[in-house]
């Protein structure tokens, strides 16, 4: 693993690259990809969903091809957070409207297990400590924040309607500006956003 101290990734769903670049309804998106890095060259490995979610901590699909509940990553399958646990670091997923850790319900609210991968690789799903530490509500986040406590890799997943799965694009990008503003140190908000 490279060195790192932290990583985060946020998914959001279903807009194509033109959709959202450039959008006036998203102008805090086009913010961040002015001020940081935009991938230009980045495409889902298949559709729909989930296949594209397990490849982004397997590394490959594990021949997952359809959004499923009752399936699961083959039990050999090492994932990201095996590497990360591997290197010494810490990792935690951060599930909007999943109502407690370690939930296995198809859904909840607008929580939809499809977004979540972790909880198809087995080896973390029935190790009820891992499960429970790692796969959490995004409720945990403020709490990890003020106690210092962020893990090393961390993957957010917002509600079916943040994520612009189901709601319009202008609410994601509102989403991300409230949920950007409580994690980033306030002196890196100043330094490249103003």
């Amino acid at each position: 693993m490279p060195n790192f101290k932290h990583i985060l990734i946020v998914i959001f769903e279903n807009k194509e690259f033109g959709t959202v670049v450039d959008n006036y309804h998203m102008p805090y998106f086009n913010k961040l990809a002015k001020s940081y890095t935009l991938l230009t060259q980045y495409y889902a490995v298949t559709h729909p969903s989930l296949p594209n979610y397990i490849a982004l901590i397997g590394g490959d699909t594990l021949g997952i091809t359809f959004d499923c509940t009752s399936c699961a990553a083959p039990n050999h399958a090492q994932s990201l957070p095996d590497l990360i646990e591997a290197s010494g670091r810490t990792w935690k997923t951060y599930q909007e409207d999943m109502p407690s850790p370690c939930f296995t319900g198809a859904e909840a609210g607008k929580y939809a297990m499809k977004h979540n991968p972790f909880i198809y690789f087995m080896p973390i799903r029935l190790d009820v400590k891992r499960c429970d530490q790692d796969i959490v509500p995004f409720t945990q986040l403020s709490y990890d924040i003020s106690t210092g406590a962020l893990p090393n890799f961390m993957f957010v997943t917002p509600n079916l309607c943040n994520d612009a799965h189901d709601c319009a694009v202008d609410v994601a990008d509102a989403w991300l500006q409230n949920f950007m503003g409580q994690i980033m140190p306030p002196w890196i908000r100043k330094a490249s956003l103003t």
